[in-house]
């Protein structure tokens, strides 16, 4: 650069300089004395002169002329160079950047591709020249294809991720489209779309089962009602599962979580493809099924999921059975709005659970005995604390001996502004909320008390339910109770239903030896009304079978309900149990257990429940020195 400024600077000078001389020579030597037109000399100095300015202006010109081949060289080498500076540092940069990179003509020929690229897609034939449709022939006609022509075609970046499927992974693209090229720039963004897939997918499902979780079924709840022709249906089955708290409360929550992803497998199968299930919250389950052709569809759907649900589960070696109540509504019958669809469905799965193991159609009436039942559960809450309860005692009679061998205590709850409410009522009620506990503590209680009064060889029978077996204390209360009322222990029968051992459950089966254990008997109640009454014979030895007043009932005409009380007999005094029949209403139905066997008699027909201030007479007019003759007068 310094050299270029100096012939600018020196060149114009020098030309001035023999100008002047070849045009000024003459003057400047006439003035000098010279005689230039006159004299040999004066011509020979000119021509000297004149000689001196043309060679100064020919060496001057050649001088000129190395400068500029120099200064000419100097910038070609400094363009090329620069140009080669230029295209290292392209490849630098194409090379040290964190994408994959590919260059192409518009024939889609390969002209250039980076390291990475070569390592990403490994197993391709990348070579230049090659083209873009022989080194991926599958993607000819697909969305890549279909990108790229239109960021050619329209000379326009596009930027996209799509699936590869012949080699798994998820590419992100940005393609930078010229007149002559296309540059595609591309990373494998599998693991983060993966990422990216599973977030979306725990925020619509639920963790533990895969089902569709609360927000999701609203989501497509709301599509289905929308998307739903006029004449079409869509029914919306809410499930809440039957003794499921039992089982975590008896087993730990890790086996309940066990029982739950057993059946989602099962509510997946009962439903057709199309249908939504969804995991709505703890045992809280929700089915929608679409295009619904008539009601009596979904009550075969409903039913086919308690069924399912009913059969056993065997988690870790052990067998599990639980139950499911459901509520249907059905729209646009019960309305479209997804807000009020679900709480109709709610209303009638409540109105299902109080029968246990049923589905209910949503009725609007159901709204206004639903309301009641929330009014008598928060009345409930407060009347043990109001002294509301007592306690009746109805007798049961020994046929054999001829007097009361014991007394039932039964829960009575007369409430200040209902009236006398009835035990089922409030009794699932109390079982739901888990007052049950604090309650049959005071039943306990007040029964042992009462009990303390009577004849030494009276007993008194305490129903015991389900939920008392959540907590291992129970023994520990039982034994607490009869030394604080100094009621001996064989003077207490604690009554059980099936459904006390309808986990098969070895913690249950252990509470029941530690209160057999104190001394208390145990009686097996309603017996024949569940699912393997013969198993739990031989599982534990009871005390006493009473048979349920369901085969009582028609003794005197059914052959069959003779046959099983006769069976049932039998086999208990083969076991060294006593057999009590329950539900007595006539002299046909006692002539009738008496012929076949039964140790014991209870119903109407001896007598009601009375109060506690009744026992007395009861014991006076039906057992002191009642024969057995005169007890058969009696009720006949």
């Amino acid at each position: 650069m310094m050299l270029a400024s100096l012939k600018r600077r020196l060149v114009p000078t020098l030309l001035g300089i023999g100008m002047l001389v070849f045009l000024w020579g003459p003057f400047i030597l006439g003035l000098a004395g010279v005689d230039l037109h006159g004299g040999f000399v004066g011509g020979l100095i000119y021509l000297a002169l004149v000689s001196v300015a043309l060679l100064f202006a020919v060496a001057l010109g050649v001088r000129e002329h190395w400068f500029l081949s120099i200064e000419r060289q100097q910038i070609t080498t400094a363009e090329k160079t620069a140009g080669d500076l230029a295209i290292n540092r392209s490849q630098f940069v194409l090379e040290s950047t964190t994408d994959s990179v590919l260059v192409l003509d518009r024939d889609w020929r390969i002209v250039y591709r980076n390291k990475r690229a070569l390592a990403l897609l490994r197993g391709r034939n990348l070579a230049i020249g090659v083209s873009l449709w022989d080194a991926f022939p599958e993607v000819v006609g697909g969305p890549f294809d279909e990108k790229y022509r239109w960021a050619m075609q329209h000379q326009t970046p596009i930027e996209f991720e799509e699936y590869l499927a012949t080699m798994g992974k998820w590419f992100e693209v940005h393609a930078y489209p010229s007149p002559d090229a296309i540059s595609l720039f591309f990373r494998d963004v599998t693991e983060r779309t993966q990422i990216r897939e599973q977030m979306t997918y725990l925020a619509h499902h639920d963790f533990l089962t895969g089902l569709d979780n609360r927000p999701r079924f609203r989501e497509r709840l709301e599509q289905a009602l929308a998307t739903a022709s006029t004449k079409a249906q869509v029914a919306l089955l809410s499930l809440d599962l039957d003794e499921f708290k039992e089982v975590n409360d008896t087993w730990g929550h890790p086996f309940g979580d066990a029982v739950l992803k057993q059946m989602a497998e099962r509510l997946r199968s009962c439903g057709r493809e199309n249908d939504v299930v969804a995991r709505m919250g703890g045992d809280e389950f929700a089915i929608i099924r679409i295009d619904l052709g008539s009601p009596d569809e979904a009550a075969r759907l409903a039913q086919e999921i308690i069924d399912a649900v009913r059969a056993p589960y065997d988690v870790e070696g052990q067998s599990i059975q639980i139950g499911a109540s459901i509520g249907i509504v059905i729209s646009p019958k019960d309305g479209i709005d997804p807000d009020r669809l679900f709480t109709s469905a709610d209303i009638a799965l409540y109105c299902a659970k109080a029968a246990r193991g049923r589905y209910r159609f949503f009725e609007p009436e159901m709204a206004e005995r639903v309301k009641s039942r929330q009014a008598l559960k928060a009345d409930l809450g407060i009347a043990l604390e109001n002294s509301e309860f007592h306690l009746a005692f109805q007798p049961i009679f020994n046929m054999q001996a001829g007097h009361i061998s014991s007394f039932e205590a039964l829960l009575r709850w007369q409430h200040p502004k209902r009236g006398a409410v009835a035990p089922a009522d409030f009794i699932p009620i109390a079982e739901e909320t888990g007052l049950i506990v604090p309650i049959w503590e005071w039943v306990l209680s007040d029964a042992c008390l009462e009990a303390t009064n009577w004849p030494e060889d009276v007993g008194v029978a305490i129903n015991l339910s389900a939920v008392q077996f959540r907590s291992a204390s129970l023994p520990l209360r039982v034994a607490s109770t009869l030394a604080k009322t100094g009621l001996k222990p064989e003077r207490l029968v604690l009554e059980i239903t099936e459904s006390v051992l309808l986990q098969d459950s070895a913690t249950n089966l252990a509470i029941l030896h530690e209160l057999r254990t104190l001394g208390v008997k145990i009686a097996l109640d309603d017996f024949g009304t569940g699912y393997s009454s013969l198993g739990y014979l031989r599982q534990f030895p009871f005390h006493k079978i009473k048979i349920d007043r369901s085969f009582v009932k028609d003794i005197s005409d059914s052959a069959e309900d003779q046959a099983i009380v006769e069976a049932v007999t039998k086999l208990g005094h083969t076991l060294g149990m006593m057999i009590t029949a329950e539900g007595v209403e006539t002299r046909q139905q006692l002539e009738r257990i008496r012929e076949m066997g039964c140790d014991e008699a209870q119903g109407y027909l001896l007598s009601r429940p009375v109060t506690a201030d009744k026992v007395a007479d009861q014991l006076e007019s039906l057992s002191s020195d009642v024969s057995r003759t005169s007890l058969w007068r009696r009720v006949g």
